[in-house]
């Protein structure tokens, strides 16, 4: 994985002005208003909802982004406009996709909601917070259920990694998932290996920055309340960390996919 995480990392490097704005404008600014305003939520009611409204609409923005860095990384010669106008063609169908797949994750977690509701267990009070203790002639059958289901979604992401590089350069529609799977075939280890790697340095990184600023803000701006100078700005800061990792992650799918593309035998043999 190291050469293509190379060719991510030098493409990201050499078209930094064409990516910077795509980056703080669809990427930053939403990310930070959405963390800073998600305390708002707690009010319940209407804020809640708008919160949430306001979440999602964000969190399109950011996968459009995500769209026309891939993009503008699959076809570098068409430059930024042409990047932004792929991604905007290509947003519905990718969000189709992800919604047929958030389905089918949907399904294969009933079973759980379904067996502890069946046992007595209170899901709601669940649900707020509250300390329940699952039934102990149940937990046995969510562990194992856990045990099996775990592995199983870590494997499917690993063979779902390039479904974004498919969505922009093959208009395969739900066809797209079969794509990426084929193109993983034979990568999955090394694909797993770097999505645990990649999301324990993210991880840590985006935490350590977010406590470590938020402690340090609060500390000498002060201020109470659920949106303050000190939570907006340590927002700020978190986002722009995320960013930073959610870019890399766009730019090495892209090369990847071109990788598997274009050099199937040669990639095999030599990540």
């Amino acid at each position: 994985m190291g050469n293509v995480w190379d060719r991510a990392t030098e493409f990201l490097s050499d078209h930094l002005s064409a990516i910077l704005p795509i980056a703080l404008v669809a990427m930053v600014l939403p990310t930070a208003v959405s963390s800073s305003i998600a305390p708002l939520g707690k009010l319940g009611g209407m804020p809640a909802m708008l919160v949430s409204l306001a979440s999602l609409v964000f969190s399109i923005i950011t996968l459009w982004a995500q769209l026309a860095i891939v993009a503008l990384v699959l076809d570098r010669a068409g430059g930024r406009g042409l990047a932004m106008q792929v991604a905007r063609k290509r947003l519905l169908p990718l969000i189709g996709i992800l919604a047929v797949l958030l389905i089918a994750f949907i399904i294969l977690m009933l079973p759980l909601p379904i067996l502890l509701a069946t046992s007595g267990f209170d899901i709601q009070a669940a649900m707020t917070h509250s300390r329940v203790e699952i039934p102990p002639t149940v937990a046995g059958y969510v562990a194992v259920y856990l045990l099996v289901l775990v592995p199983v979604m870590i494997f499917v992401s690993a063979r779902l990694v390039l479904l974004t590089p498919v969505v922009v350069y093959e208009p395969l529609g739900l066809g797209a998932i079969r794509r990426s799977f084929v193109l993983t075939q034979g990568l999955v280890w090394k694909i797993i290996g770097m999505l645990i790697l990649y999301g324990i340095v993210a991880g840590v990184a985006i935490l350590a920055t977010r406590t470590v600023f938020g402690s340090v803000l609060r500390l000498v701006l002060g201020g109470d309340g659920l949106v303050t100078t000190a939570s907006v700005l340590t927002a700020l800061i978190g986002a722009v960390v995320q960013t930073v990792f959610v870019v890399l992650a766009a730019a090495f799918t892209a090369k990847l996919y071109l990788a598997v593309r274009d050099a199937r035998g040669a990639i095999v043999e030599s990540i």
